[in-house]
Parts: C-alpha cells; sequence; structure tokens
C-alpha cells in the first residue's frame, strides 16, 4: 500500500472488519478493493481477528487488569521537569557563549585600535580663506574610477544648497555632488567624480549658478 488511496483506505479495513463503516464508506472501501490486491490482502488477515474480538468478555478475567503505578505521575513530571532544566541550562550556555564571543571581540577590537590607531582614507586637503564662522575640513582619494571626496562643513548658512566640484587646469570644473547646508550643525558627506586626482588642481564648494568659490583647497603644491 504505497498510493495515496491505500493510505486513506487502510484506516477503515479495520472497521470494516468489524462491520462498523457506514453505507457510503463502505461502498467505496469496496470499490476500492476490488483494484487493489494489497488492501485485499491486508482485509484477509485482519477478518480473523475481527471475528473472535466479540467473543472476548471482560468479565471472566481472573484478574483485574494491571493499573499504572502510583509513581507514574511523579516520573513524568520529574522526567518533564529535567527537561526542561536541561533546556534553560542550555540556554543560558548558548547565551553565555555568545557573550563571551562577543565581549572577546569588542575587547580584541579595542585592543587592535589601541595598537594600530585608525586614520581616515585619502590625503587631507587644506582649505584657504573660509568666509568668517565657516568651518571646513576634506579628504581627498585617488581611486580607478576617478576621486573620492570626503567632506566636513559648518557654518554655512542652514537650508542653503551648495555643490561640490573638482577643478581642471584649464578652470572648467566637474561636479561631484551637492548638499544642504547645517548651519552651526556639521554637515559629513562622502562624494565622488569620475576626474583623476592627477587632472584636478582644486577642490572648490560655491552656490548653485554662482562660479564664486565659497570654499577651495588647492591639490597640488
Amino acid at each position: 500500500m504505497t498510493s495515496d488511496r491505500c493510505r486513506q483506505m487502510h484506516t477503515l479495513l479495520g472497521m470494516y472488519a468489524l462491520g462498523r463503516l457506514d453505507d457510503h464508506e463502505a461502498v467505496a472501501l469496496r470499490a476500492h478493493l476490488d483494484g487493489c490486491p494489497d488492501c485485499r490482502a491486508e482485509l484477509i488477515e485482519l477478518t480473523p481477528v475481527a471475528s473472535v474480538l466479540g467473543q472476548a468478555d471482560p468479565d471472566r478475567l481472573l484478574e483485574p487488569p494491571p493499573a499504572p503505578s502510583p509513581a507514574l505521575p511523579g516520573t513524568i513530571l520529574a522526567t518533564l521537569d529535567r527537561e526542561r532544566s536541561r533546556q534553560r541550562h542550555r540556554r543560558i550556555a548558548v547565551v553565555a557563549a555568545a557573550a563571551v564571543t562577543a565581549l572577546g571581540l569588542l575587547t580584541g577590537g579595542f585592543f587592535l585600535r589601541t595598537l594600530v590607531p585608525s586614520s581616515p582614507p585619502g590625503q587631507p586637503v587644506a582649505f584657504t580663506a573660509p568666509a568668517p564662522g565657516v568651518e571646513a575640513s576634506a579628504r581627498v582619494e585617488n581611486r580607478a574610477w576617478g576621486t573620492g571626496i570626503s567632506l566636513d562643513v559648518t557654518g554655512l548658512p542652514q537650508g542653503s544648497t551648495y555643490n561640490v566640484w573638482l577643478q581642471r587646469p584649464d578652470g572648467s570644473r566637474m561636479n561631484a555632488g551637492s548638499f544642504i547646508a547645517g548651519g552651526d550643525r556639521k554637515m559629513s558627506m562622502n562624494l565622488a567624480v569620475a576626474l583623476p586626482m592627477s587632472d584636478a588642481t582644486m577642490l572648490g564648494v560655491s552656490a548653485p549658478g554662482d562660479d564664486t568659490a565659497i570654499l577651495q583647497a588647492p591639490l597640488h603644491s
């Protein structure tokens, strides 16, 4: 009995042998038996057993059926308690191991950072004569596709938009992106432009539609 239909009918064979199926179920099972030799063979084995079940008389038993041990409920509860305890200890062990690992990573990372101080990538550049109250710093990094720019600016009028660009030797500019100033709040941004550092002479910041550089930093001395 390997088909899904056989598995469905298998549960009905015993009831059929005992004569306990309703007419609809009995008709369905007989139709299945007509085409299934495996189920017919099993029914042949069940029928003699079913025929003698009716002869069993519990009142004729010489001894009462054995009762479960009084200690059985306590044994079951104790087993459940031990299993819950093992699961709880296992969860605690997993959490503790994760905490130790995390602590090791944190302390190890701190140790490495202490031994090898990290520094931002790229070459620092200095802005010349920024406007009063404006502070700016930047780093430029040569990339395979051009130049990466890290820029920090504080003090530009809040809400104003500014363009960041690199200038070529002929004075033309290639835009690297734009930002909205945050006033006294420092604005930090990472920008990129498809112009190699070797082809750029200046990093600058200006307002849209105005060629006047509000911030400028020469890239080559």
